[in-house]
């Protein structure tokens, strides 16, 4: 059985089989563009592994079998055709994209055919034209540009086309360096050489910024900090991560506001050849309880929100781009996006395992340019929470698909200092790109997990026990950061109240049972990525380690038990901080060891 990741639409296998082996050639298209060059390369590289040979490049009839590569107007658009007999496979579609569709999946069938085929008919089509990945790029953790071409390569095996990197103050303004200091934020060079890398494979790198809420980072600049909505020193205030998510909304009444959302815009757009743009504007949490609160109580934060709203929108426009935005704000009414522009994006998000916090119906009736924004939930967490993750993704794909969603953005968070290695993120995104193209196929979850696990680690049985180990988790890093966070905040507490002594023993208990089985299955896996295995590890690990954390702050009578977690956990650190630097930069790394060491400290003073 084929392992395809998103399942094709139709694939009707005959009785024939045939050797991999013998196929002799790729024949390509006379007019034959670079993307599909360079996707036949990949084919070549891909069965070359398989089979030890490498296939001959031809444009004319070849002799021998091959894979003929070919335009033809007789497959329907935004489709494409496979084809395989016994003279090889002919892959077919009447536009690029669609030829370079086809040809990911000619290598998914080459790595997964154990070098016999069957004769098969595949017929393909997406159910979501924009398939996207929102990366978290400003809580912490800024890839190295080498790590965001390998997420572009890894979204293009897997179809996805729209690649958005979030962004509050991690890119390297020169009219601003007070903002992205002590970040190693991505540059402008960098911006630019990873357009022209995602051009390339299909992919649509659409740039996303912060211009309302969420602007924590300028507003703790001393230049800036009297733009704040709220009256405070902020550059006064130590760093939180809590405040970081929590505060900080621009004073949309102060003139000075739009000037630096303009002047910031005016050096960023430039930079991307996307149609779209990303303005964010979720989340202001602040808006009208600070400097606007008269404002607010006479006209209603609403209207606050979406006269500054319509000012981005408007600089945006003027450098011809669409807006997108986060639509959590404008859902108490939505009936107000009818006062946006036309052609404004909605960007719907809602992150629970039934996806039914917000009501997309309503959202369906006062626009039909929307997408649903499910997530990866690896925030928060050393190890992903997938039994969350997959339920969130499918609900949310099902729901958008029934409203007439244009678009499925999958987000991939960082909060609390973006601990999550890479790895664990890839459940998400895989998954993400199989239900955005096949929604109703991506139900079948044994079939997706068999082929993910063969796929990305050639083992069996390792998201089953992912996802026994996610559900078993107790405790989160948030609980475990929030106890040496210098902000008040209702976090604090929230995750310990729920649990004891007993249940955290039983917890520790369960999850090191499962991280035994994992091991086994580990111990002869290979993974695609060289690092993913590594890092899925740690994750297990770490997440193991919090809950021996919370347990010692449960029981501060066992000393020696407190002190031998504190070690333990300088040990972690110091295995963490190389893994962290094989794929981002230095970036804000020393905030997390802050956090790890100084919770280290604590548990010395139990």
């Amino acid at each position: 059985m084929l392992h395809l990741i998103p399942a094709p639409k139709k694939l009707v296998y005959g009785k024939e089989e045939f050797r991999l082996y013998e196929l002799e050639n790729i024949r390509l298209p006379a007019d034959c563009p670079a993307s599909i060059l360079r996707a036949a390369v990949s084919l070549a590289d891909d069965f070359e592994k398989v089979t030890g040979k490498r296939l001959r490049f031809a444009k004319s009839v070849p002799d021998g079998k091959s894979v003929t590569v070919e335009f033809s107007a007789a497959v329907a658009t935004a489709s494409y055709r496979i084809s395989a007999g016994e003279n090889g496979f002919t892959v077919s579609a009447a536009a690029e994209t669609e030829l370079f569709y086809a040809l990911q999946t000619m290598r998914q069938i080459v790595n997964s055919c154990g070098n016999v085929y069957s004769s098969m008919e595949i017929e393909d089509a997406p159910d979501f034209a924009h398939r996207g990945v929102y990366h978290d790029i400003t809580r912490g953790a800024v890839p190295t540009l080498k790590s965001l071409f390998e997420l572009a390569d890894l979204m293009a095996y897997y179809k996805l086309n729209q690649l958005q990197l979030y962004v509050e103050h991690t890119f390297a303004f020169a009219r601003h360096c007070d903002i992205w200091e002590g970040s190693d934020p991505i540059t402008a060079e960098e911006i630019l050489r990873l357009d022209a890398y995602c051009k390339e494979r299909h992919i649509e790198l659409v740039p996303s910024l912060s211009t309302f809420g969420h602007f924590y980072m300028a507003l703790r600049s001393k230049r800036k900090e009297d733009l704040n909505e709220l009256d405070i020193k902020a550059s006064e205030i130590p760093f939180s991560f809590y405040d970081r998510m929590a505060h900080y909304t621009l004073n949309c009444s102060d003139p000075r506001s739009i000037e630096l959302v303009a002047d910031m815009l005016a050096e960023f757009i430039p930079l991307f050849s996307s149609d779209y743009f990303n303005i964010c504007c979720d989340e202001t949490f602040d808006l009208g309880k600070g400097k606007n609160r008269a404002k607010a109580d006479e006209l209603g934060t609403e209207t606050l929100y979406v006269e500054f709203l319509k000012k981005i929108i408007a600089i945006v426009g003027k450098a011809g781009k669409t807006a997108m935005f986060w639509g959590d704000i404008i859902a108490a009414q939505p009936e107000l996006i009818r006062t946006l522009p036309e052609n404004t994006i909605a960007l719907e998000w809602d992150y629970g395992a039934k996806a039914d916090f917000r009501d997309t119906a309503a959202l369906a009736k006062v626009t039909s340019n929307f997408y649903i924004c499910p997530g990866t939930t690896v925030w928060n967490c050393w190890s992903a929470d997938i039994h969350v993750c997959q339920q969130n993704i499918l609900n949310y794909a099902r729901k958008g698909k029934a409203a007439g969603a244009v678009g499925l953005l999958n987000t991939n968070w960082g909060d609390m200092g973006n601990v999550n290695l890479f790895a664990n993120s890839l459940y998400g995104i895989i998954y993400g790109a199989a239900a955005a193209w096949n929604t109703d196929a991506a139900a079948d979850l044994e079939r997706f997990e068999t082929a993910f696990d063969r796929m990305e680690f050639n083992c069996t049985g390792l998201s089953a026990l992912w996802r026994k180990f996610g559900e078993t988790k107790i405790i989160r890093w948030k609980a475990v950061a929030n106890l040496v966070d210098i902000a008040e905040n209702p976090w604090q507490d929230e995750a310990f109240q729920a649990v004891n002594a007993a249940s955290l023993k039983d917890a520790i208990g369960k999850l090191e049972d499962i991280f035994t089985d994992i091991m086994k299955i580990a111990g002869s896996a290979q993974s695609k990525d060289p690092l993913a295995l590594k890092e899925l590890i740690f994750g297990f690990e770490m997440s193991i380690m919090l809950h021996r954390i919370a347990l010692a702050v449960y029981e501060p009578e066992n000393k020696i038990q407190a002190w031998k977690t504190a070690d333990d956990l300088r040990k972690m650190e110091q295995r963490n901080s190389p893994l962290w630097h094989n794929r981002f930069k230095p970036s804000e790394y020393y905030r997390v060891r802050d956090v790890l060491l100084k919770v280290a400290g604590l548990l010395d003073k139990n």
